[in-house]
């Protein structure tokens, strides 16, 4: 039934996935919104979704056909998915064909019929798929626009909200965009050989809403739109950091140069070219925390659960009992077929399911891969560290640089300034050797040690030098001119010092 209490402002919520925190809560009762957008951008089913989740309410739902497709024909293409309940179909929703009244009396008998079911039918929810028609039979512009005015005042009398299907219309606004309290345009552009679509809410009177565009996806689950990360408020407020429980990273040389470990409820990255050991280092950290107890998460893109636990154990981290008792939980996505908000959700779920302490995110170019719009990735990213850190979550994450040699490399777009926490992980070459060296270039709020250190990858897993002496003489010797750095855009260079064991984990 219609809210006709006069309750100020009550809101109709969707059901659909995500689009109540686009609009803070839901559509208002009694308001008039335009659903508009090009063919196949799923009008229809966001539509028929917020009508059978209102009809799984107990209440009533008017839903009127004019020339759009047959009612037989609407019900076939909706009964897929899991809203769909057919005992619904007039009981609760009722179909109405406006195609005789339109016919036979244009807007004034299609008018009449309206007034009447609703009066009748008293529904919460009414939805008239489409508009076009009844525009092209009106007589006038004058005319269409008083037959809108008038279908307006009925519905916010009668308490019911109306959903008007539109499509979009190029160059000016039309008459249901002036007359409409809310516009939720639906669209779709290709992304590469993806296809992204975005909705846009232009217009909602009577409430905030979250402005600009929100990616959704039509999947066999329904609709469910995916709220812009940086557009939604955090869960949680953020505490400062309690520096007398640091993150150890379980590495005695590294967590040395960190006086203990990097702070808790911080995010640190992990820099390095392909192959310097950010995977190991990231998987040490989350070692370590298993081994105090907590629950940890690895989520990355390039490794499969079953070959990064079996990486891990060729270098020592006995990683598969956690996961067997259900400390430790293995992502793997992949990055080319989904995009970022969607993966940010699956992320954020899975950390508060899990209850997890410690995170690992391998690797950021995984979600620079999965932007719809390269220009967000900066902010999106400054707002995900921002919702870990609410978590008091120890982060780490691997950000590939390019093979630099001495030379540091720090990622040009600006994510390094959303961590609290950098460690750089490079190569050198001298004479015919490779070396690896470690350096820490910032940790916010807490001492470390500065000077670069030298590590090796063992099937002991990782393990920095205590001081900074075989560092310090390689990068003399290289300063004097007896070195060689690899060039940029090479391929990385072979061990011929130290080789890793067979399946020792290096990511290389």
């Amino acid at each position: 039934m219609g809210n006709t209490t006069g309750e100020k402002n009550p809101r109709l919520r969707t059901g659909v996935g995500g689009l109540d925190a686009v609009l803070h809560g839901g559509l208002l009762r009694g308001a008039i919104y335009l659903v508009t957008g090009g063919p196949g951008t799923g009008k229809t089913v966001l539509c028929s979704q917020l009508a059978f989740h209102r009809a799984a309410r107990g209440e009533s739902v008017l839903y009127v056909t004019t020339f759009s497709e047959s009612h037989g024909r609407l019900l076939s293409n909706l009964e897929s998915f899991p809203f769909f309940d057919r005992s619904f179909v007039q009981s609760r929703i009722t179909l109405l064909s406006g195609v005789s009244a339109l016919e036979e009396g244009g807007l004034e008998r299609f008018q009449s019929m309206l007034s009447q079911a609703v009066r009748t039918h008293r529904p919460s929810l009414l939805v008239i798929d489409s508009m076009a028609a009844i525009s092209e039979l009106a007589t006038s512009p004058f005319a269409y626009r008083k037959f809108l005015r008038e279908l307006g005042a009925l519905f916010t009398l009668l308490g019911c909200t109306a959903l008007l299907i539109s499509s979009k219309q190029q160059g000016t606004g039309s008459f249901e965009e002036f007359i409409a309290d809310g516009i939720l345009e639906l669209g779709q552009h290709a992304v590469g050989m993806r296809q992204a679509r975005e909705l846009v809410i232009h217009k909602f009177r009577g409430s905030s809403h979250l402005e600009g565009r929100h990616l959704f996806d039509i999947t066999p689950s329904g609709l469910t739109v995916h709220p812009r990360r940086e557009s939604l408020p955090l869960t949680q407020e953020q505490v400062p950091p309690t520096l007398s429980h640091k993150s150890r990273f379980g590495v005695p040389g590294l967590d040395d140069m960190l006086e203990g470990g990097v702070p808790p409820a911080s995010v640190t990255a992990l820099m390095g070219a392909p192959g310097s050991g950010k995977t190991l280092l990231g998987l040490h950290l989350l070692a370590e925390g298993l081994n105090a107890g907590q629950n940890c998460l690895y989520f990355g893109f390039y490794e499969t659960p079953s070959r990064l636990i079996a990486k891990a154990e060729g270098v020592g981290l006995r990683l598969r009992e956690h996961v067997e008792a259900g400390r430790l939980e293995v992502q793997w996505h992949q990055p080319t077929e989904q995009f970022l908000d969607p993966l940010a959700e699956q992320l954020l779920e899975a950390l508060h399911r899990h209850k997890a302490q410690r995170l690992f995110l391998d690797g950021i170019d995984g979600l620079m891969q999965a932007v719809a719009h390269p220009e967000r990735i900066t902010t999106f990213f400054t707002a995900l560290s921002s919702e870990l850190r609410a978590l008091r979550l120890t982060t780490a994450v691997s950000m590939e640089t390019s093979i630099s040699g001495a030379k540091l490399d720090i990622p040009p777009v600006g994510l390094s300034s959303s961590v609290e926490n950098i460690l750089f992980l490079r190569y050198v070459e001298l004479r015919s050797q490779l070396h690896r060296l470690i350096s820490i270039l910032k940790v916010r709020e807490s001492g470390y040690d500065p000077s670069i250190r030298e590590f090796h990858i063992t099937s002991r897993g990782l393990e920095v030098a205590r001081t900074f002496e075989s560092a310090e003489e390689v990068l003399d010797q290289m300063t004097q001119g007896k070195a060689g750095a690899p060039t940029r855009g090479s391929s990385p260079p072979r061990m011929s010092h130290r080789p890793p064991p067979e399946d020792s984990g290096e990511d290389a």
